[in-house]
């Protein structure tokens, strides 16, 4: 048995990284200019509202924010104990098969009522691998205090990167059509 999931696991390695360098081949063919232009018209159909846009290669998709709290993390990989806990994004960087950079809980947007409109925050909530924004750490709290949260939270405009671990390979923007 044990040779068996040897080679299965040889096999799934190399088919994984085949896909991969397959995928950015294909990626890097296809050029920046159309890229742009693809993304350019996918912001164009989107409706007034504010949006998480995933960047990386594990976070693609766009996610409206139209809630008051969005729980961003991963699930549970077969060797962990599932947490009884939602997370409303997913971010699948089990490449291979174990999580790399997000926490299964790994931060959290919310938003408050502003003067003129809700504003957006994000948060930490104690991953791993630490939540950035536009390249610089968001710390998280040392307590469930509010005044802590309110301290440790940072406030989001439209165009800020959030990267999920200090590689910068999960990737988010924030996008507000509203401006």
């Amino acid at each position: 048995m044990s040779t068996g999931l040897s080679a299965i696991a040889v096999k799934l390695a190399t088919l994984s990284s085949n896909a991969r360098l397959s995928d950015l081949a294909l990626f890097m063919t296809e050029g920046q200019v159309a890229r742009a232009k693809k993304i350019r018209s996918v912001l164009g159909h989107l409706a007034p509202g504010v949006y998480l846009i995933g960047a990386g290669p594990y976070t693609q998709g766009v996610h409206s924010l139209m809630c008051d709290e969005i729980v961003i993390g991963r699930l549970a990989t077969v060797l962990e104990e599932p947490l009884d806990r939602p997370v409303d994004v997913f971010v699948n960087d089990a490449t291979t098969l174990t999580p790399r950079e997000v926490s299964r809980v790994h931060c959290v947007i919310y938003r408050r009522e502003g003067v003129t409109k809700h504003d957006y925050w994000i948060l930490d909530k104690g991953s791993t691998c630490g939540t950035y924004l536009n390249h610089e750490l968001v710390s998280a709290p040392t307590s469930s205090d509010e005044e802590d949260i309110s301290l440790a939270s940072r406030a989001l405009s439209n165009g800020d990167i959030i990267s999920l671990g200090k590689s910068q390979i999960n990737n988010f923007v924030f996008v507000d059509t509203r401006i």
